[in-house]
């Protein structure tokens, strides 16, 4: 198949292009943004984190989920054709996504354990790992504790000041995070 010189300099201004934005941003401006990101993640993570373990806690259930209704808009596509994945395909793929939840419990566990005697763990436990359990109108949820709320079940308790405040508690997580972050993510994260 010939290439028009029309989509070759199509194709050579866009690299350019993207090679003039790239270096606009400064090494320390990327540092940054991956350094931010990290954080951010590793916060996601925690949040979610519950409900990874639970998830990848029966692996039966876990790989039986293939068996369940199929959608018609699954599909793999090859260069020519559209094809619906088969059986040992869809096993396959499934086999690979429950190996990688379980490696990521592990890490987080790992890294979790690497905090624990810090100072400030249990906020990264009320925050990330608990749930406050509400009633309303008869229905049951969880919510999140708010930092005011972490900072009033500590104050006076494990080590901690008799007027523990918010911003303390913030303090913690976010050190405890950036510990974390580092655990999971390396360098990228300093």
């Amino acid at each position: 198949m010939a290439v028009s010189k029309e989509v070759k300099e199509t194709i050579v201004t866009t690299i350019d292009e993207v090679f003039r934005k790239m270096n606009s941003i400064s090494w320390l401006e990327r540092q940054k943004a991956m350094k931010d990101e990290a954080f951010k993640n590793t916060e996601k993570i925690l949040y979610c984190f519950s409900i990874l373990k639970e998830h990848v806690a029966d692996e039966e259930a876990y790989l039986g989920m293939i068996g369940k209704k199929k959608s018609g808009s699954v599909v793999r596509y090859s260069k020519n054709k559209v094809a619906k994945p088969d059986e040992d395909q869809l096993l396959e793929d499934r086999i690979a996504s429950y190996r990688r939840s379980k490696n990521d419990v592990e890490r987080i566990e790992k890294a979790l354990k690497k905090i624990e005697g810090k100072k400030g763990y249990e906020v990264i436990q009320m925050r990330y790992l608990q749930r406050k359990k509400i009633t309303e109108n008869g229905k049951q949820t969880e919510e999140v504790y708010t930092f005011e709320e972490i900072a009033d079940i500590l104050s006076g308790q494990q080590g901690y000041n008799d007027n523990l405040n918010e911003k303390t508690v913030r303090n913690y997580k976010n050190a405890l995070v950036r510990d974390m972050a580092i655990f999971l993510f390396g360098s990228d994260a300093v």
